[in-house]
């Protein structure tokens, strides 16, 4: 296999991170949640069973300690709640307050507007290609690791 052109390749990560940055808003200024921790909330609140950091680790690709320092800052804000296994006193999962619902229910639609604006440009087909193909590169990356 040929190898690639490291200045190519270099393009494409441009294009790649700019796509990033113009789809995932940053928290307006002010505002009390950030982008990770909105990350970690809805994950928590869309999940079919109950989460823990580990299955949040694995999910978003950050370290466990990344990830505990966001569940403390979302906890210290009353946004989630620890619920320790009674056989093992360490272990623990994740579930929302309603003060973190309402947070998130506040912050979607600003957040997810890039997105929304997307998908209406190039239209539900191609969306859903460009989010399968997205979604492949990501199970092929983190099965790697």
């Amino acid at each position: 296999m040929k190898e690639f052109d490291y200045v190519d390749m270099l393009v494409k990560m441009q294009e790649i991170r700019l796509f990033a940055s113009i789809n995932v808003r940053r928290t307006k200024k002010g505002k009390l949640t950030s982008s990770q921790e909105l990350d970690i909330l809805s994950r928590i609140v869309l999940a079919d069973s109950p989460m823990t950091p580990m299955d949040l680790s694995l999910m978003t690709g950050l370290s466990k300690s990344s990830v505990s320092q966001l569940i403390d800052k979302l906890e210290k804000k009353n946004f989630l709640t620890k619920e320790y296994s009674s056989q093992d006193k360490r272990s623990y999962i994740l579930l929302s307050t309603d003060k973190g619902k309402t947070e998130l229910e506040m912050t979607y639609r600003y957040y997810l507007e890039p997105i929304y604006k997307l998908r209406k440009t190039i239209g539900e087909e191609r969306f859903e290609t460009l989010i399968e193909k997205i979604r492949e590169a990501n199970d092929l990356l983190q099965n790697r690791r």
